[in-house]
């Protein structure tokens, strides 16, 4: 496409938008580092077909900034300024993306995104962990990503991009680690992203794999890139083999040109001796944390978190010492159980479900199910829910 061709498309579809929400003398803008602090405050209005067309997008992940629509228009208001959202793509021959609103709204929509972006939310209840890993995986993520700091990493020849593996037995703080730090990312104005396996196994199966993977660890400004379970591409070569799938994985990890500052957050619940250990060097990992089944003091802290209906049901200490050796998914699935026979029975009995936990446990590691709460009315069987 030449450049005449694409700057025809760009009028041709910015008067579309005009048309389809009656903006007047628009004019289309990117609001980059705004972007989440305008729509904190924005009034979601209807979607809007783009000359006749629009193609819906199911995305469950947080519908207040994702347009809803792959091809289409999202209508916005705030203080009596109506804007909205452009998505068009158009696959190899370009793609428009942007946001319009009237030539006379345009001074005060954005001094309405800079005063949003001033007046931010407070920082939300982090995740229950250890003092000093909270604070390496704030350091390591949410720090450094702050614009200061980057701009001296930069100015003394650091790289612009961190990477952090989160390791350890399954539901000890992986997930709610990276769920609290996606929601700061978007308290913050940080772009962020989430691959899962299924995701990297489709760009891998994509006509061009190589760059499909490399754009999984692309964000266009600052942010953080989750990487849930990458085990796939992580495992040590010395033991499976080297694979076609480690060799795209550490050349897009090591190919990417950083613009602004990229924090990469890698989740595994593999032992560390059996990540590659070409993965581990400085450059690609630059801190492990590993997440252990809670001490006592943590447990506490978690049982301190739930609420207060529940607490005053429970003895805290007999909590913590019955529960040892347990991970915070296994405590929060006794909590759950506890919670359904109340219910039931109007009475918070914690050994009671700590007793249908031991025997949901027995019979799931059986491959059986069982009545859970509600006398017959539901039947599930225990499987602990991720932390």
């Amino acid at each position: 496409m030449t450049l005449e061709q694409y700057t025809a498309n760009h009028r041709y579809v910015l008067d579309a938008v005009a048309k389809a929400t009656g903006i007047t003398d628009p004019v289309a803008f990117v609001p980059s580092g705004l972007y989440y602090p305008l729509l904190q405050n924005a009034i979601r209005g209807p979607l809007l077909p783009l000359d006749g067309v629009l193609t819906r997008d199911w995305i469950g992940v947080s519908r207040k900034y994702w347009p809803g629509m792959q091809f289409g228009i999202r209508q916005y208001s705030i203080e009596g300024i109506t804007f909205a959202r452009c998505v068009a793509p158009f696959g190899a021959s370009g793609s428009y993306d942007f946001f319009v609103v009237a030539k006379g709204d345009y001074l005060k929509l954005f001094r309405q995104a800079i005063k949003s972006h001033r007046t931010k939310e407070p920082e939300g209840e982090a995740p229950v962990l250890l003092s000093e890993q909270l604070e390496t995986l704030k350091q390591n993520t949410l720090g450094f990503l702050d614009r200061k700091n980057l701009q001296r990493i930069k100015e003394l020849g650091g790289r612009a991009k961190r990477g952090i593996l989160l390791t350890g037995p399954p539901g000890n703080g992986k997930t709610s680690a990276c769920r609290w730090l996606w929601r700061e990312c978007l308290r913050l104005g940080y772009e962020y992203r989430l691959v899962t396996p299924d995701t990297y196994r489709s760009a891998r199966g994509s006509n061009d794999p190589v760059e499909a993977v490399k754009e999984l660890f692309s964000v266009g400004r600052r942010g953080v890139i989750f990487f849930d379970d990458m085990d796939i591409a992580l495992r040590d070569r010395n033991t499976v083999g080297e694979t076609e799938d480690q060799a795209v994985f550490l050349s897009a990890l090591d190919g990417i040109e950083v613009n602004e500052g990229i924090a990469y957050v890698f989740t595994t619940n593999c032992s560390m001796s059996l990540i590659d250990p070409a993965f581990k060097r400085p450059g690609r990992i630059d801190v492990v944390l590993h997440l252990e089944p809670p001490d006592a003091p943590l447990r506490r802290e978690l049982v301190g978190r739930w609420h207060a209906d529940v607490q005053s049901g429970v003895d805290t200490e007999h909590v913590v010492s019955q529960t040892a050796g347990f991970s915070f998914a296994e405590i929060e699935e006794v909590k759950n159980l506890l919670i359904l026979l109340f219910l039931n029975d109007g009475k918070w009995d914690w050994d009671r479900a700590m007793d249908q936990f031991r025997e949901n446990r027995q019979e799931l590691a059986a491959r059986k199910s069982r009545s859970v709460g509600f006398g017959t009315a539901a039947t599930a069987t225990a499987n602990g829910s991720g932390h």
